[in-house]
């Protein structure tokens, strides 16, 4: 059997919005060292505000590479187990689809979910 090239190795972080709990938790779930976008210069990393806000990313090298279902997929790729292949299969064309449609819906609505606050709201773009 191949050894596989990213076990036991963490070649990125998860960036979250440390101000919504939905996303707080999530995070601490998804990848234990996640970073909170508020602490990140976002033009060195290559987004604005509003979409760190309004999605999680992937960081690698000091760039984001990812957001939204592609930056979970990889963070949860970096982790043991059920975890794991999750992330794989949120790569496989048909799921990556429906990731790709699900995800926002979930962000959009995430101060309706557990944990979730009226910080947590996130403007919808004819809003701001």
């Amino acid at each position: 059997m191949k050894a596989d090239p990213l076990a036991g190795r963490h070649t990125g972080q998860l960036v979250y919005d440390a101000d919504c709990g939905f996303c707080t938790r999530s995070a601490a779930w998804i990848d234990p060292a996640a970073v909170p976008w508020h602490t990140l210069d976002l033009v060195a990393v290559g987004v604005t505000e509003q979409v760190a806000g309004a999605n999680a990313g992937w960081l690698v090298d000091g760039r984001i590479t990812r957001l939204g279902a592609p930056a979970i997929a990889a963070a949860l790729r970096t982790r043991p187990g059920a975890a794991r292949l999750l992330g794989w299969l949120l790569t496989v064309p048909g799921i990556r689809g429906l990731a790709g449609v699900v995800y926002p819906r979930i962000a959009a609505n995430r101060h309706r979910m557990p944990g979730g606050t009226a910080a947590c709201r996130i403007a919808a773009p004819d809003e701001t």
